[in-house]
């Protein structure tokens, strides 16, 4: 196994340490939560560098490390949604899984085929807009768990506690679009098939 293919490893290996701290919900493990995604999601960029470095571009590699961010980034948007206060609705969040799930059949056909389906400007976009959505309103569980914790008033802070629900929203129009670029671009895929 190469650098690269442990690195992404790693990540689907720290992915139920996140979850356990992610789901344990206050402050301290919000904080571990907060910091192990950090880690986790760099060592994306950190794969990508060496195995492009290295010229270990491997079939594992292309398979697992786009898995490996879907899994980290849908199952903490899965979690988002059973925080009451963060008014993360359920659609939103089944849209940006439906996404994931019909590109991946897009590859999977255009892959019998031998055909590679290189990432999109947009495909790019979604990615990098659904990291920063995630990574700051996991920064807004650790502040209000900081705040109930050390029992400070938040009443100031009430605008930031109502952002994750446009945040979300804005992620989803971002995966939406991206799947329907994808889906435009690579139709006559399907229709060869039926």
């Amino acid at each position: 196994m190469t650098l690269a293919n442990k690195i992404t490893f790693i990540r689907v290996l720290g992915l139920p340490f996140f979850i356990y701290f992610l789901s344990r919900e206050d402050f301290w493990n919000y904080l571990i939560a907060f910091i192990l995604f950090m880690l986790l999601s760099s060592t994306d960029w950190i794969d990508g560098i060496i195995a492009r470095k290295r010229r270990e571009v491997t079939a594992f590699g292309q398979f697992m490390d786009p898995l490996a961010d879907k899994l980290l980034v849908t199952s903490t948007l899965i979690y988002f949604v059973t925080v009451d206060w963060l008014k993360v609705s359920w659609w939103m969040v089944v849209i940006i899984i439906l996404r994931e799930f019909i590109i991946t059949g897009l590859r999977t056909v255009a892959a019998k085929r031998h055909i590679s389906i290189p990432a999109l400007v947009s495909g790019k976009v979604k990615t990098t807009v659904q990291m920063i959505v995630v990574v700051v309103i996991l920064a807004i569980l650790v502040l209000k768990a900081g705040f109930i914790k050390w029992d400070i008033d938040a009443g100031r802070w009430a605008v930031v506690f109502k952002l994750p629900f446009y945040l979300i929203l804005f992620a989803m129009l971002t995966t939406l679009y991206s799947g329907v670029s994808y889906v435009v671009k690579y139709s006559w895929l399907f229709k060869e098939e039926l």
